[in-house]
């Protein structure tokens, strides 16, 4: 979260990761600052997961639906955002931009179990990708040394 500073026993892991733009609407609802506070608390057990870029959250309160509260809430991942279909100018522009985006939406009859569920499916999600990136055979150091040699042959290749 920006203004935060990390201890300097913290971990690396922590360190290394970048700041996390939070964006945190009300549909329907007065802003408190307890609801803010829980947003954090959420976002920051998510951050601690997996790098998160930025993150958009939407707390509504619906009076004709039931159960009443929504909560929504779209991450924003480091790494690259492609679609099968896009052309190269493209998806190179959606690295630009950032990558992936990991979407949940819960309802509750409170707002705190709406957003708990959605933190839940979030958590739920990121474990799947380091899952799949596992099985992949593609660990963080073999990620990082194969995205390393690929970076030194593209400049090998425009000198």
């Amino acid at each position: 979260m920006p203004g935060t500073s990390l201890p300097a026993n913290a971990s690396p892991t922590l360190r290394s990761r970048p700041e996390m733009k939070t964006t945190l609407r009300y549909l329907s609802l007065n802003a408190k600052a307890i609801w803010h506070r829980q947003v954090d608390k959420q976002l920051k057990h998510l951050h601690s997961l997996t790098a998160i870029t930025a993150a958009e959250v939407v707390l509504e309160h619906q009076r004709e639906a039931k159960p009443g509260f929504r909560v929504q809430v779209r991450l924003e991942v480091p790494g690259p955002r492609t679609h099968p279909s896009a052309s190269r100018h493209t998806r190179q522009a959606a690295l630009l931009i950032g990558g992936p985006g990991l979407r949940a939406e819960a309802r509750d009859n409170t707002l705190e179990g709406a957003l708990l569920k959605t933190t839940q499916d979030l958590e739920h999600q990121v474990q799947a990708r380091q899952l799949r990136r596992m099985e992949r055979g593609k660990s963080k150091l073999q990620f990082s040394a194969v995205s390393g040699r690929w970076a030194h042959a593209q400049a090998g290749r425009r000198a």
